[in-house]
């Protein structure tokens, strides 16, 4: 007798390979669209419903607790995956109250389409003018904010770090301060190598309210998750390690539907997962990298004072609070200088980035824009160790506003 087919039965419940988690933004909070909903690529998903009931403390003849009364309901919980491009983008522009933006320049062999470096010219005399040339570049350096920094990956002349910059009054030009490998750069030369990239900011914090309805779809329903905010973004970089990323949420309410509303459900990204070894694109504190190797990075990423609000006549939540945004950074190296313990008893304060890309050579720069050294750190764990140090970096605005921001790379 041939042994072909399957066996039934063998399952105490639904498979978690056969479930999946998908979600669109909500024209109007609280109210599931019907649109396209873009599935996520995920490890855990623990999003539930969130009662809290009140038991008075009736008095009868029986000592027993008296029956509870259901006060308000709402959903919370996580969703757990592994960074790739492209992949979380959405849920990163709900914590940063923003949408991404194109921010990058390319440099090129024809001066027509790309730019270039000068040292001097009638806006000022201290600082390189960066002169986008085509309407595109122009463009979009004219839709980045008056002042911040750029990050340029110029290989062919050596350069990859942010640079300070200021808009001049012309359009299409900024002004940036020079520093290391640019500076030395300029007093030979002025033009951009054919495969130099200028990232501007690609998503800074902003004031915009973002509400998603999640679903999840197990035993052929749908579990509807709705108006559901991202209260909290975590980015671990470990050494040896895939980056990971844990989006906690805070939502109105749950429902269930055996109708599927989506009019379509988009692809799933297929960019590779980013990796700390070949992806580690480096970590720069105030311009330089610590002389020791970072062993991990920690960027948190929250709206703190962020809440749900309740009337009466009904459980679910009436609307939501998205609080102010925060971000914070927790770094560590092999301590091999102290050039950062330096710069915390200065009060030093400036840009801190950390950058992961995947093998496709597309990935991030995280940077705090005005971060400052709180909290350096070198244990000795036991013998024949090495010392790993450890700073925190609270992210303060900038002036004019702007605490983090992400720089796409590699597109």
């Amino acid at each position: 007798m041939a042994n072909t087919g399957p066996t039934t039965g063998t399952s105490a419940g639904q498979d978690t390979n056969l479930s999946g988690v998908d979600y669109a933004l909500e024209p109007v909070f609280g109210q599931a669209p019907s649109g396209l909903y873009t599935p996520l690529r995920y490890t855990s998903a623990t999003l539930a419903p969130q009662d809290s009931e009140s038991t008075p403390d009736e008095i009868n003849g029986i000592p027993e607790v008296a029956q509870s009364v259901l006060t308000s309901q709402g959903t919370s919980g996580s969703i757990g995956g592994t960074l790739s491009f492209g992949t979380f983008e959405d849920m990163l522009a709900g914590i940063f109250g923003n949408d991404f933006v194109t921010g990058t320049v390319s440099g090129s062999s024809d001066s027509k389409t790309g730019y270039s470096y000068t040292l001097a010219n009638s806006y000022t005399n201290e600082l390189p003018n960066l002169g986008g040339i085509d309407a595109a570049s122009i463009a979009t350096i004219n839709a980045w904010p008056k002042n911040g920094a750029v990050y340029i990956v110029d290989p062919d002349n050596g350069i990859a770090n942010f640079f300070q910059y200021f808009k001049t009054s012309a359009s299409g030009v900024i002004a940036l301060q020079t520093k290391g490998a640019l500076s030395a750069f300029l007093a030979a030369n002025t033009n951009a190598g054919p495969n130099a990239r200028i990232y501007g900011p690609s998503l800074i914090n902003g004031s915009m309210g973002k509400t998603f309805t999640f679903r999840k779809n197990l035993l052929g329903q749908w579990e509807h998750y709705t108006g559901t905010m991202i209260n909290q973004v975590q980015i671990q970089l470990q050494q040896g390690q895939p980056a990971t990323i844990d989006i906690d949420l805070l939502g109105s309410s749950m429902s269930l539907s055996s109708t599927n509303i989506a009019s379509s459900v988009a692809a799933r990204t297929t960019s590779p997962l980013i990796d700390t070894v070949d992806g580690f694109m480096g970590c720069t504190i105030f311009g330089a990298k610590p002389a020791g190797c970072i062993r991990s990075a920690t960027i948190t990423l929250s709206r703190d004072g962020s809440g749900q609000d309740y009337g009466m006549g009904h459980t679910g939540a009436c609307g939501l609070r998205f609080g102010s945004f925060k971000a914070a950074m927790e770094l560590e190296y092999f301590f091999k200088s102290y050039d950062q313990f330096t710069a915390w008893a200065a009060n030093q304060s400036g840009l801190v980035s950390v950058g992961v890309q995947g093998s496709d050579g597309k990935g991030y720069q995280f940077a705090a824009l005005n971060g400052i050294i709180r909290n350096p750190k070198t244990p000795i764990s036991g013998k024949n160790q090495t010392v790993v140090a450890t700073v925190s970096v609270t992210c303060n605005p900038q002036a004019g506003g702007g605490t983090f921001a992400i720089y796409r790379t590699g597109v």
